[in-house]
């Protein structure tokens, strides 16, 4: 027997068709599944708790995309704000790095630790200010508004600091030198 989907979550169809837009997902077949498979499972049950081959749940991809929508229909069902993925990072980690004011506030208002670290030691802040993506408008919105919560900038640890760095570099040549 299917259950019926959650109630209020029948506006989310677009924040799915984003999410599957977003570069960090769109690179990936894998990803995209996970994406499409949780759609379907959402409109079809009202629920999905699976996680993907980077142990992210829909909580995290719906922080990445800043997908108001999609956030509070998992919160109704009472989900851990500040679930992990593989790397330790929580869905606020995410939320900051792309500048996603909207589901920051909301995560905080469900308890979400402003100062949760990873497993090398980045806050949420840390990925904001190293790793966030310039061509996201949110950016220092979203600092500004973590900052006034608490959030503090924690010094990477070594080889972390190392792959940020690199990571952040070769993010800003493509907007300097777009790929040809």
């Amino acid at each position: 027997m299917k259950m019926k989907p959650t109630l209020g979550c029948s506006d989310i169809g677009p924040e799915f068709y984003h999410l599957k837009t977003i570069e960090r997902i769109s690179l990936s077949a894998k990803l995209v599944a996970f994406v499409e498979k949780a759609h379907s499972a959402i409109q079809s049950q009202g629920c999905f708790k699976q996680r993907d081959c980077y142990k992210r749940s829909l909580l995290h991809y719906a922080a990445m995309g800043n997908c108001t929508n999609l956030l509070l229909c998992l919160l109704q069902s009472k989900p851990n704000v500040d679930s992990r993925d593989q790397w330790g990072r929580t869905a606020l980690s995410w939320a900051a790095e792309y500048g996603s004011l909207a589901v920051a506030k909301i995560l905080l208002e469900q308890g979400a630790n402003v100062n949760a670290l990873d497993y090398e030691g980045g806050s949420p802040l840390t990925w904001l200010i190293h790793a966030g993506n310039p061509k996201m408008t949110n950016l220092a919105a979203t600092e500004t508004y973590l900052r006034e919560r608490g959030a503090k900038e924690v010094k990477l640890r070594g080889i972390k600091w190392v792959w940020v760095c690199v990571l952040s570099y070769s993010c800003l040549l493509r907007y300097i030198r777009p790929r040809i």
